[in-house]
């Protein structure tokens, strides 16, 4: 009879664990209340602000067969 008193009560408190460690601190978890934000560019602000593009002066290179795909530049072709 002790046995099943003591084997119940172990029963109940591994019923009683998942319940106790479940984390109640919402501070824990940084992204529980995320609320992601649009920001719009504006234009006129970035035309006045920002200096004209600067093109990279292009390299003279020389095949190497070696590397064939050493100086490989891809090239996206619209349809």
């Amino acid at each position: 009879m002790r046995k099943t008193i003591i084997s119940g009560l172990v029963a109940a408190g591994f019923a009683l664990i998942p319940l106790t460690a479940s984390a109640t601190d919402d501070s824990q978890y940084p992204a529980y209340d995320f609320q992601p934000k649009v920001v719009y560019i504006d234009k006129e602000a970035v035309k006045k602000s920002a200096p004209a593009p600067v093109k990279p002066a292009k390299k003279e290179v020389k095949f190497d067969p070696k590397y064939p795909a050493a100086y490989f530049e891809p090239k996206v072709i619209y349809p």
